[in-house]
């Protein structure tokens, strides 16, 4: 909960998550959406938040959280975002994210529709075709990056 090293960015509808108020204190940019909220609004929300966050820290590797529960017609997340919504989404978190030279790991997350393995699958070759993943990535490896990858060994 206090420790500075992690910075995390949460878009979500306020009316339902987080649930655990104890939770939410560790969330240092909390974007509160409302019921319903569409593609336009939610991604201006996203870049605009992720360029304030990148600003206020500099992360030396982003965990990405490409949750689908907010894809329209799911009932759990209560927002209406557009398949190609959230793939214009995973792109833009990977653009700004990798524009600062920053690994990033994405991990999927909700979305309980049957629809939604496609959503993720189509996001991901987008990112590929973009070249945004894969081996013509621009990255930060190990050998080219002043952060050691593993804890140093304890004697």
């Amino acid at each position: 909960m206090d420790d500075k090293r992690v910075y995390i960015m949460d878009v979500y509808n306020r009316h339902i998550y987080p649930g655990d108020r104890f939770a939410k204190q560790a969330i240092r940019r909390k974007v509160e959406l409302e019921w319903g909220t569409e593609d336009d609004e939610y991604l201006d929300k996203v870049e605009r938040n992720i360029k304030k966050s990148l600003q206020e820290h500099l992360p030396d590797v982003v965990v990405y959280n490409a949750g689908t529960d907010i894809l329209e017609g799911g009932r759990l997340g209560g927002l209406s975002i557009s398949p190609a919504g959230i793939v214009k989404r995973d792109e833009l978190v990977f653009r700004m994210v990798r524009g600062r030279r920053v690994p990033i790991l994405m991990v999927t997350s909700g979305g309980y529709q049957k629809r939604t393995a496609r959503i993720i699958a189509d996001s991901i070759l987008n990112l590929f075709g973009l070249g945004l993943i894969g081996p013509e990535s621009p990255s930060v490896s190990a050998q080219n990056s002043d952060t050691p990858l593993l804890p140093p060994a304890v004697p």
